[in-house]
């Protein structure tokens, strides 16, 4: 058993305010917590945007007490779940919109994630720094949106900033202390008796070397190093001693304060994302399990939920439909949640997606038999490949791609349905003729004089033109004639005339390969 730190009798109220920033893929968001906590995530970024949601603590000014938590979400669409669980877990949530680009689709979904939460919102107007920007029109636009900002009738604070150049950040951060003392914070409720501490599962991750880690936010009591961890897993729960215990910067440290957020280190398993956890004073099965007679979190938001293809579709019917087999590796639950959540929303006609596997973790051998034998295309985001996985699926024609943007990956996959749905053309040999001899008509149309060895040439029918079995050109039959007559046809044996639709350097000897296509 792990006695009660100091920091463990603190009470509820004590916590630090967590703050959630959403918002508009592009907008801003860790630019201007880059400027706030004098680090360069963006930079780093693939594709210059956040695919992750991350979790620090700061202390901005001389007030050593006065300390704010920030919770970065994902702007691309596809996180939409990832952001829900961040302003949900939040006592105040910024939106970021950027002034020279306005309300925007992610900016949408964010407004209703803070109309549907109890967080305290604050309008932040970023990018002021750029010329030709319309601040009063951004603000009416965010109102007919349902949130009522200050100076369109509203009480919503808007503050206006510059994350590049840090105009207004010291005045953001001042207002988001004095929403928290003047709003409050929200009421997280008292522990039950035996349970010291509780929060929620922000991403969990496997790491090449120190195994499982989740990023978890304290939102009652503290956490310390040693603590009996309580969670469900698959309807079973599970207890479990916090192994270590690491900053968002990778600082290895003792314990977590109410409000505050980090990694948990040594779990044996991923923890479910959105999963509420319990701190317990001991190893307590059947305290927890009275815990859990609940719905978990995740199903109490209210808030929503190239020709290298070639060959690897498979056409399962199901319900009428067409599938792409697919199996997805990902470097998180967080982003494998919402690639499961984007690729399943894709479909063209009667083609759709069909999930054949999914997991976190590098592509290994065993995904590359499986994508064998379900004649599956093997995507990965932010994954590497196992040693030799690479050779193995060459070797058994499996084709695997990995990307790092995750709209990249999902933009491709449309293409891939698009390219499915497309009607194939099939070409069907229906003549071939020898060319004898070409000559020129007044009007300056070539002929080519053929005779024909197998089947027929048909008027305006494919036709290519064939030298030592490499084809030279191809068109289509223009016009047929047989002497002077023009005809529909020529059969086999038969000598004609060839005007094509394209202009060809043919030499007597040159072969002529008629097709009909059909779809």
């Amino acid at each position: 058993m792990v006695k009660q730190s100091k920091k463990q009798k603190r009470c509820v109220q004590d916590r630090v305010p967590i703050v959630a920033i959403l918002g508009h893929v592009d907008h801003g968001k860790t630019t201007i917590l880059d400027y706030i906590r004098k680090s360069h995530v963006q930079s780093c970024e693939a594709g210059g945007i956040t695919q992750k949601i991350s979790i620090f603590t700061i202390t901005p000014g001389k007030d050593l007490s006065k300390k704010i938590t920030f919770i970065d979400t994902p702007g691309h669409e596809a996180f939409d779940l990832m952001r829900s669980r961040g302003g949900s877990i939040a006592d105040i949530v910024l939106l970021v919109v950027a002034a020279n680009d306005g309300v925007k689709p992610q900016t949408i979904e964010s407004i209703e994630i803070i109309k549907n939460s109890s967080a305290k919102p604050i309008v932040v107007l970023n990018k002021i720094d750029l010329p030709d920007i319309n601040l009063a029109k951004i603000k009416r636009d965010i109102t007919n949106e349902g949130l009522q900002v200050e100076g369109m009738g509203g009480s919503v604070p808007v503050v206006e900033v510059s994350g590049k150049t840090g105009k207004g950040i010291p005045e953001l951060l001042d207002l988001i202390n004095l929403v928290a003392d003047v709003e409050g914070l929200q009421d997280r409720g008292t522990l039950p008796e035996g349970i010291v501490a509780k929060g929620f599962v922000l991403e969990s991750v496997k790491d090449k070397t120190r195994g499982n880690i989740s990023t978890i936010v304290i939102t009652s009591g503290d956490l310390c190093k040693g603590s009996w961890l309580g969670y469900i897993k698959d309807e079973n729960v599970i207890i479990e001693k916090v192994k270590g215990i690491v900053s968002e910067d990778g600082q290895n440290i003792l314990d977590l304060s109410c409000g505050c957020g980090g990694k948990i280190l040594g779990i044996s398993n991923l923890i479910p994302l959105g999963c509420e956890i319990f701190i317990l004073k001991e190893n307590n099965p059947k305290l927890l399990s009275s815990l859990y007679t609940v719905k978990p979190f995740l199903e109490n938001l209210s808030i929503v939920e190239d020709d290298a293809f070639g060959g690897i579709f498979n056409e399962e019917q199901k319900d009428g439909d067409k599938q792409l087999n697919i199996i997805v590796k990902s470097s998180s639950q967080g982003s494998l949640e919402a690639l499961k959540n984007s690729l399943e929303k894709i479909k063209k006609d009667e083609y759709s997606i069909h999930i054949v596997s999914d997991g976190v973790g590098d592509i290994s051998n065993k995904d590359i038999d499986m994508a064998k034998l379900s004649k599956a295309i093997l995507l990965g985001f932010e994954v590497g490949i196992e040693k030799g996985a690479q050779d193995i699926a060459k070797k058994n024609g499996v084709l695997v791609r990995t990307y790092s943007i995750i709209y990249k990956l999902v933009e491709e996959i449309e293409d891939a349905l698009e390219m499915l749905s497309t009607p194939k053309q099939v070409e069907e040999e229906i003549g071939n003729a020898v060319i004898k001899m070409m000559f020129v008509l007044s009007n300056g149309s070539k002929v080519l004089g053929s005779r024909v060895k197998d089947g027929i040439l048909k008027r305006d029918c494919k036709c290519y033109v064939v030298r030592n079995d490499e084809i030279l050109a191809e068109g289509k039959i223009l016009s047929l004639r047989k002497g002077k007559d023009v005809v529909h046809e020529a059969k086999q044996g038969e000598d004609c005339g060839v005007i094509l639709d394209i202009e060809v350097e043919a030499n007597e000897g040159d072969e002529l390969y008629c097709y009909k296509v059909s779809r």
